[in-house]
């Protein structure tokens, strides 16, 4: 079987940031949820990409080069979603640590 590089492909890919709005504001968390490695922890981890998008040889034919433009684009995919995540984590973040100085202020007779 001869080797062949495909040559000349170029994917183009972009992430919208806070492209939806939220529809998990309660503990569900529907749009972390892919991201959290269990339940009882708050953090997240990010989407690795797959071997095929950061491996250094070339494609061997146009069944491998295929194959990883589709991996590419479901990473592509969980970054956005990801991205996503993270624009609710950072609001929930900024309303807890609103809760807390209200219920400090309240607490503290202000």
């Amino acid at each position: 079987m001869k080797a062949t590089a495909i040559t000349g492909a170029v994917i183009l890919m972009s992430v919208q940031i806070g492209a939806t709005t939220s529809q998990a504001q309660d503990s569900l968390d529907f749009k972390c949820r892919e991201f959290r490695p269990s339940l009882e922890k708050r953090s997240v981890e990010r989407p690795e990409p797959p071997f095929c998008g950061t491996s250094f040889a070339p494609f061997f034919d146009e069944f491998s080069f295929k194959s990883c433009r589709s991996e590419m684009e479901q990473y592509r995919q969980k970054v956005a979603d990801f991205a996503d995540c993270l624009v609710d984590e950072n609001k929930r973040a900024v309303k807890e640590f609103n809760d807390a100085v209200a219920s400090f202020n309240q607490r503290a007779g202000r």
